[in-house]
C-alpha cells in the first residue's frame, strides 16, 4: 500500500509542478560601432556632431598671400571622433619657398590654431610642441573647431625676391 500511495504522490507532484510550471525564453540584440576619426581644414565653423554633417563642411585649401603681417581668413580645423582611446592633432608648417636656379629664397610665417603654434624656419619643416586639440579618452562623440591664424613675417615678405612662393600647413591627427 505504501508503494501505491507513494506511486500517487509522485503522479500528482509531476502533474502540479507541470501545471504551474513556467517556460522562459530571450534573444539578444547586438550591434557594432565603427570608429570615427574625421579631420579637415573647413571654411565654416564646424556645430555637427554627424558623419554626414561633417561630410558636408567645405573644406579650406589655399591661402593666397598680398602682404606681410597678420592674414585675415576663415578656416578652421574641425575634428569629429568617437574613438573610446581620444586623439590628438599636431600641427607642422614650413615656410612658403621659391626655387629660384640654384638659390632657394624663403618667407616665414607664424601659423597657430587651438593650443598649438609654428614658427616656420626657412628650409626646415616645424612641428609644434604643444597639440591644437588633445583628448586622452571619450565617453561620446566628441567635435572640434579651433580658428586657425597665420601671420606673415614683414621682414621676409619686404625683403623677398620674385617668385612664386608655396609653403604648407599640415595638420597630423593621431588616435589613442
Amino acid at each position: 500500500m505504501k508503494k501505491i500511495l507513494l506511486l500517487a504522490a509522485l503522479i500528482l507532484l509531476t502533474t502540479t509542478y507541470s501545471l504551474f510550471s513556467a517556460t522562459t525564453d530571450n534573444f539578444v540584440v547586438t550591434t557594432e560601432v565603427g570608429k570615427v576619426d574625421l579631420m579637415t581644414v573647413s571654411k565654416t565653423l564646424y556645430t555637427g556632431t554627424t558623419v554626414a554633417s561633417f561630410e558636408a563642411l567645405i573644406p579650406f585649401t589655399t591661402l593666397a598671400i598680398n602682404s606681410g603681417g597678420a592674414q585675415t581668413f576663415n578656416a578652421w580645423l574641425s575634428t569629429l571622433s568617437n574613438n573610446r582611446a581620444g586623439f590628438k592633432v599636431s600641427l607642422q608648417a614650413s615656410a612658403m619657398k621659391s626655387t629660384i636656379g640654384q638659390a632657394d629664397a624663403f618667407i616665414n610665417y607664424t601659423v597657430s590654431c587651438g593650443g598649438a603654434s609654428v614658427l616656420t624656419s626657412n628650409a626646415a619643416t616645424v612641428t609644434s610642441t604643444g597639440y591644437v586639440v588633445a583628448f586622452p579618452g571619450l565617453t561620446t562623440v566628441t567635435k572640434t573647431s579651433s580658428k586657425i591664424s597665420l601671420t606673415i613675417n614683414q621682414t621676409d615678405f619686404d625683403k623677398a625676391v620674385s617668385g612664386s612662393y608655396i609653403g604648407t600647413v599640415t595638420f597630423v591627427y593621431e588616435a589613442n
